[in-house]
Parts: structure tokens; C-alpha cells; sequence
């Protein structure tokens, strides 16, 4: 017998036992359902694996993850005088041979590379859960698994690169990567169907800076890319609906909010101007501006610059629009 049919056996009688057990002692049917998804857990993951990921001399493994037919490996340099260090996000085969391999930058703490978890908050696991973390999902609707790394820069540079890749049967190849999402994985990042699209799209809030104050009020200015062509690419001109209704959602908190904000006044400027749309937008700010000037001059904020900085901003997504996104995920 085979050690896969083995496991599956010895896994099958188990259950076989808690639930004559369970009926005489007239368990609750949720422990009985809790007891069959221990069980189909148990038999998935003992028939993937593949032993304990390899070590890499002058590396500390930090994280481990298995999926499916591959496993992956978060490593990090082990001695740095540094609050950060150089690492390695590997993905290995069934053979346990590296098919993949991003180099990192880690914390020498906590560490900032992770995968995507389409079942936590954000993409996190939530502390605490008892919730089994899905790492993959198909994205690209070709039936085939696909995950998302998310890398910190570290630094002053504040930024997250995300890195769609696909776990095919026979390979593993990148299908496109966002950059420049302020904060730590996976903040600003989303995955959405829209307009009946069977296909998901990857939604990226970026923070544009501004000379309208500090950067925590920076406005939220949303990318989609969209799968075509063997890759994620910039697709957001073509996606009119989905940016009318931001600007419709925005609009509705402008109009509920009993005290409105610069960063909301900045970002629904940018949501009109994305549209194309830059009289409606130059009218915005200029309409609702005024009641922010004592707090920017408290600031230590030029009205001027501000208005000049939010207006070249609004010419530049505008102009993206009316061209057309670059080529590629970026």
C-alpha cells in the first residue's frame, strides 16, 4: 500500500469511529461537520506533501507555506547588523527543486513578505483565527492555481510590490506585478469581479502626494488591472463603470459626512478627473476648498501650491485615461 493510501485509510477509519461515537453520544452536528473538514484537511495535505522545504546555508527559514503540488519558503539572511535584511521567497516542486525565486528585503523582527490569504482581512490572516488560509485561487480563469506575493521595500521608500504568479501543472511563471502601494502587504489591494466579468481584476489603491499637507491625507487614486494576454496589465481607461461608481461612493460619503476632509476633497477632484472629466473637478475643489484654509494655514500649507499640485496631479491620471495605460503590469 501506498503511504498516500495509507494516510487516507487511517484517516477514513478515524472518522469512521468519532462518528458511531458521536451518534451514541449525541454529538451536535457541528462537531460532526467540524470532523469531517479535519478529515478532508488531514488527507489533501498529507497526500501533497513532499518533505520539509530545503535549507539554504547562510539563511534562517522564516516562513513555510504548501500548495497544492508546490511548497514555498520565506528565507532571511541569518546575521545582519541592520533592522533589515536580504531574503529569498522560493517556490519548490514536487521534486523539492526551486522553480521560482524573488530576492527580498526583510525586517530583522517581524517579516513583511507574505502571501495573499483570499480568506483573511486584506489579504492577512486574522490573530487569532481558526479559519484554514486559502493561498490560491484562479485568477485568470484557466482553471490553474495562482498566488500573490506581496514584498515590502523597507526603508524610506514605504512601498509594496505585489507579484501575481501562476502554479501551472507543469510550471510556474509571473503573471504580472503592481507596484508603488504605500504601506505594508496588502494594504490598498483588492480583487473584484466587475461588470459580469467571470475574470478577477486587481484593484490597486495608490497614495498620491500632494503640497495640501501631510501624507497620512494623501488622496486614494485606484488602478485595475485586468488578465489578457498571458499577463496583468493596467486596464483602468477601460473601466468607466467601475470608476463611476467610485466616484458616485465618494460623492455619498462627501455628502453624509457631518465633518468632510481635505484628503475626501482631494480624492473625489481625482475621481472626476480620471473620468476625463476636468471641469467637474477643477469646479469641485474650487467650490468646497475655502472652509479647509484656516486648517491649512495652521499647516503651514500654501492654498496656491496645493491647487497647483492637485491639478497637474489631475492632468496626469487624466492623460492616462485619454492615452491609455502603459503596456504591461507594472
Amino acid at each position: 500500500m501506498q503511504k498516500g493510501e495509507s494516510v487516507i485509510s487511517v484517516a477514513l477509519g478515524l472518522v469512521m469511529l468519532f462518528t458511531v461515537l458521536g451518534i451514541q453520544r449525541r454529538w451536535h452536528p457541528s462537531n460532526l461537520t467540524a470532523l469531517t473538514s479535519w478529515t478532508q484537511d488531514l488527507i489533501l495535505n498529507s497526500t501533497d506533501r513532499q518533505g520539509p522545504v530545503p535549507d539554504i546555508k547562510g539563511y534562517e527559514r522564516v516562513r513555510a507555506y504548501s500548495l497544492g503540488g508546490y511548497q514555498a519558503a520565506l528565507y532571511r539572511v541569518i546575521s545582519s547588523p541592520l533592522d533589515f535584511a536580504p531574503a529569498q521567497f522560493v517556490i519548490y516542486d514536487r521534486a523539492n527543486q526551486p522553480v521560482f525565486k524573488l530576492d527580498v528585503l526583510e525586517s530583522a523582527k517581524t517579516p513583511w513578505t507574505a502571501l495573499y490569504n483570499f480568506r483573511g482581512q486584506g489579504g492577512l490572516s486574522t490573530p487569532g483565527s481558526r479559519s484554514r488560509p486559502v493561498y490560491q485561487r484562479d485568477l485568470t480563469g484557466d482553471g490553474q492555481s495562482d498566488i500573490v506575493i506581496g514584498q515590502y521595500s523597507g526603508g524610506d521608500h514605504c512601498c509594496t510590490t505585489i507579484t501575481a504568479v501562476a502554479l501551472g501543472q507543469d510550471s510556474v511563471r509571473t503573471l504580472g506585478r503592481v507596484e508603488g502601494l504605500r504601506g505594508y502587504p496588502f494594504e490598498g489591494l483588492e480583487f473584484k469581479k466587475l461588470d459580469k466579468d467571470p475574470d478577477w481584476k486587481i484593484i490597486a489603491h495608490r497614495k498620491y502626494t500632494t503640497a495640501c499637507g501631510p501624507s497620512e491625507g494623501d488622496p486614494d487614486v485606484p488602478a485595475v488591472y485586468a488578465y489578457s494576454n498571458g499577463a496583468f496589465a493596467d486596464r483602468t481607461p477601460s473601466q468607466a463603470e467601475y470608476l463611476e461608481g467610485v466616484l458616485h461612493e465618494d460623492l455619498g460619503r462627501w455628502a453624509a459626512d457631518k465633518i468632510r476632509s481635505l484628503q475626501l476633497l482631494e480624492t473625489v477632484a481625482l475621481d472626476y478627473a480620471l473620468l476625463g472629466r476636468r471641469e467637474e473637478s477643477e469646479r469641485f475643489l474650487s467650490t468646497n476648498l475655502t472652509p479647509f484654509l484656516p486648517e491649512m494655514k495652521v499647516q503651514g500649507v500654501d492654498p496656491k501650491a496645493c491647487v497647483a499640485s492637485l491639478e497637474s496631479l489631475a492632468e496626469g491620471v487624466a492623460g492616462s485615461v485619454t492615452r491609455g495605460a502603459p503596456g504591461g503590469a507594472r
